[in-house]
């Protein structure tokens, strides 16, 4: 949302409703599914543990990276990999 704000030079509540009004959700909720569907093209591409592809979506806390991706995908990221092997 700080680097919006400054990038186009607008408050962060015009930035926020001007974003929900064009994408449909919350900043938030569009930067979520987006961390996700990013951990779950690593997930099935490579053969990096979840706690290393849960620092690489941003998560320092791999259980919540977990129960955010299961909220997002409705399985965690192990049935996930799994799904697809």
């Amino acid at each position: 949302l700080e680097q919006l704000v400054q990038r186009f030079g607008m408050p962060p509540t015009t930035m926020k409703t001007c974003f929900k009004g064009v994408f449909g959700t919350s900043i938030y909720n569009y930067m979520r599914s987006f961390r996700m569907q990013t951990a779950a093209v690593m997930l099935r591409q490579t053969n990096c543990s979840i706690t290393v592809i849960a620092g690489n979506v941003g998560y320092k806390n791999p259980s919540k990276f977990a129960a955010a991706f299961r909220e997002v995908m409705d399985m965690s990221p192990t049935e996930f990999r799994e799904s697809v092997v």
